[in-house]
């Protein structure tokens, strides 16, 4: 008797521990057309937090700082606020260009970038100083043609994904042009996995793909209706999860259609590509194109 309480206890202990873990999941949510960034309790998808976001101020890149802060590009601009909407600091772009990225690096920096002639990239200390600038002619006359979410490789360069090229670009912090490879659509954002590959979203193309940027392969694609049950818009971030699935963007923006078509805003598929957790609420949120969880 005296085991099996201990069974019992073990047991009861395990699935408290489980639930806690559930309900302690938090995702920072933001997308362009939305008014608002929110964090939500992914269990019960219940907004717990919000900051309001201005008419055509759109935020494609929205990220919780390792200190608990929210980091965000709002086109006009890259702003750091705390939970109680104090703002730490603000770095405008110029009247001609659109801050689209903003993240956290490993080092705990920031890297922010918007597009204009020419872009800029930006590495950003915690405090606001800004600590090194990479300028880069694009060659495409419309900024907002031009990127959403530049990252930052091991090598130290930078990979700048481009819409109107159906492009993504390594581009040193000189400024200087690496290597380019050519994909489909709109490429939206890059993210690496843990092979050293990348998954690379590709906007309008309906589509994203893992892709070895050293060779310039695609290694697989995830088309339109490949996941089931599930029809992909623009496929705007991507983020890996722990079990090699990944959280996936879907922004409704340019179909009339999406809202009445019944699917997900953003979704977590697993390895199998199939859909393990998802969020399919338009009253309550807009459409949906920057994740970021909170653990």
């Amino acid at each position: 008797m005296k085991k099996i309480f201990t069974l019992l206890c073990s047991a009861l202990f395990l699935f408290a521990a489980t639930s806690c873990q559930q309900k302690a999941q938090k995702l920072l949510l933001a997308g362009s057309g939305w008014n608002k960034v929110v964090i939500i309790d992914k269990n019960t998808k219940q907004i717990e937090w919000e900051h309001p976001i201005q008419k055509g101020w759109e935020c494609n890149s929205a990220v919780a700082t390792p200190d608990g802060n929210i980091l965000f590009a709002y086109k006009k601009g890259a702003k750091l606020i705390t939970r109680d909407q104090k703002e730490l600091w603000n770095i405008p772009a110029p009247d001609t260009c659109e801050m689209q990225t903003a993240r956290v690096l490993p080092d705990g920096n920031y890297l922010l970038a918007w597009c204009g002639h020419p872009a800029k990239i930006m590495e950003v200390s915690p405090k606001g100083d800004i600590l090194s600038e990479t300028v880069y002619e694009t060659g495409i006359d419309h900024p907002h043609a031009q990127f959403r979410q530049v990252n930052k490789n091991k090598a130290g360069n930078y990979l700048m994904p481009l819409f109107a090229t159906s492009e993504v670009r390594e581009i040193s912090p000189a400024g200087e042009l690496i290597k380019t490879t050519k994909l489909e659509g709109t490429p939206y954002s890059t993210v690496l996995l843990n092979n050293g590959n990348y998954m690379v979203a590709c906007g309008d193309g309906h589509s994203l793909m893992e892709v070895n940027l050293d060779k310039g392969e695609v290694i697989r694609r995830i088309g339109e209706k490949d996941i089931e049950g599930v029809s992909l818009f623009f496929v705007a971030q991507l983020l890996p999860t722990s079990n090699n699935g990944l959280y996936i963007c879907n922004w409704q923006g340019h179909d009339p259609s999406a809202k009445e078509s019944n699917n997900p805003q953003l979704m977590e598929i697993d390895g199998n590509n199939k859909v393990i957790w998802s969020l399919n609420d338009n009253d309550t949120f807009g459409m949906i194109s920057s994740v970021c969880p909170i653990d």
